[in-house]
C-alpha cells in the first residue's frame, strides 16, 4: 500500500476550492480495469469512520480471509475531526482517521471495501475512489444511502440489482439487495475494480443482515 502518498492528494482545512482540484486530479488518474480476478482474492478489508462530540474521529480496518473464511486482523485508532462534514467531500474528514489505522495493519489486504461511494460521486471521486487511488489497492465503494445517479429500486429479491446510471446513461454502480425485505445498498467501483467484482467481495461476507459482516464489524468497533 502507498500510505505516503496520501498526504499530497489531501486537505486539512475547509479549503473546498483545494479539494474540488484534488478530487478532479484523482478522476484522471483513476484505474477503471480490473486489477485483480475474484478467485485471487484471499483478504478483504472493510474501513469505516464515526465522529465523537469531543472532536476526534474514530477508525477501524478489519480483514477477512477467504480462505481461513474468518476474520484474521482488526485495528483500531482516532485523529482529530478537522475537515467539517460538507456534502460530496467526506473522503477528506475521514482519510486521516483511515490512515491512521492503516499504518497499524500488519497484513496486505486484496481489496477494500470503504462506507462510502466509489465513482457513484458528482465527480466522481468518492471516498473508496479516493481512498483507493492513494493507496494504489483495489477498493469497492458501498453505501447505505443514495448520493448520485439515477436508478430504480430492484426486487425484493437477495442478489438483485439495478444501475446507478449518469444522466448520460453512463453506469456508475449498482443498487444491490443484499437479502430480501432489507433497503438496498449502493456499491460503485473506486479503483482497480469493475462492478461485477464489486458485487462479488460486498456479497462474499453477507449473511443475516444487509452490510456484510466486516462492515458491520467494523462499524462497531469505531462506536465502542
Amino acid at each position: 500500500m502507498n500510505i505516503s502518498s496520501a498526504k499530497r492528494f489531501f486537505c486539512h482545512a475547509a479549503d473546498t476550492r483545494r479539494a474540488r482540484e484534488i478530487q478532479r486530479e484523482i478522476r484522471k488518474k483513476l484505474e477503471k480495469r480490473r486489477r485483480i480476478d475474484f478467485d485471487a482474492v484471499d483478504l478483504i478489508a472493510a474501513g469505516d469512520v464515526s465522529y465523537r462530540k469531543e472532536g476526534f474521529s474514530k477508525a477501524a480496518v478489519v480483514v477477512y480471509s477467504r480462505k481461513r473464511k474468518k476474520v484474521v486482523e482488526e485495528v483500531v485508532g482516532k485523529s482529530a475531526t478537522e475537515f467539517p462534514y460538507i456534502p460530496t467531500f467526506l473522503s477528506f474528514r475521514e482519510i486521516p482517521a483511515l490512515i491512521e489505522v492503516l499504518e497499524k495493519l500488519k497484513s496486505e489486504p486484496d481489496i477494500f471495501i470503504f462506507d462510502g461511494q466509489g465513482i457513484a460521486h458528482p465527480i466522481g471521486v468518492g471516498l473508496a475512489a479516493h481512498m483507493g487511488f492513494v493507496l494504489e489497492k483495489p477498493s469497492v465503494g458501498c453505501a447505505k444511502s443514495h448520493l448520485y445517479g439515477i436508478y430504480e429500486s430492484p426486487p425484493n429479491i437477495k442478489g438483485a440489482y439495478t444501475w446507478v446510471k449518469e444522466k448520460t446513461g453512463e453506469v456508475l454502480g449498482v443498487c444491490l439487495r443484499t437479502r430480501k425485505n432489507v433497503k438496498p445498498l449502493f456499491v460503485s467501483p473506486g479503483w482497480g475494480v469493475d462492478i461485477p467484482l464489486c458485487m462479488d467481495v460486498v456479497m462474499e461476507t453477507v449473511t443475516r443482515y444487509k452490510l456484510p459482516d466486516i462492515m458491520r464489524r467494523a462499524d462497531f468497533l469505531t462506536k465502542n
